[in-house]
């Protein structure tokens, strides 16, 4: 039996996956709702992609928008400042 290597927290809304490991490029990760294979490092605890998110979307985690796209973000891309502006104690999205 294999260990978790990435959960989606809300698999009915979340458009990220959550690593427990820090995760190598080229690694195919199996979650609840398919399979991803990486394209960057992901360090343990940060978000990845697990579908297309087009500039402008929101990012969802845990079932809540924590932010938008900066840029077009492909699946098994790490998620982070590079391409997100966080929404954190904002009231209108």
């Amino acid at each position: 039996m294999s260990k978790i290597r990435a959960v989606v927290l809300d698999p009915e809304k979340d458009n990220v996956a959550v690593a427990f490991a820090d995760l190598e490029p080229g690694e195919t990760i199996y979650l609840a709702k398919g399979t991803v294979i990486l394209h960057e490092k992901i360090p343990y605890q940060h978000k990845f992609s697990i579908k297309l998110i087009q500039n402008e979307e929101k990012i969802i985690k845990v079932g809540e928008i924590i932010g938008k796209a900066t840029q077009d973000i492909q699946p098994g891309f790490h998620v982070h400042i590079h391409n997100m502006k966080g929404l954190r104690a904002r009231r209108a999205i």
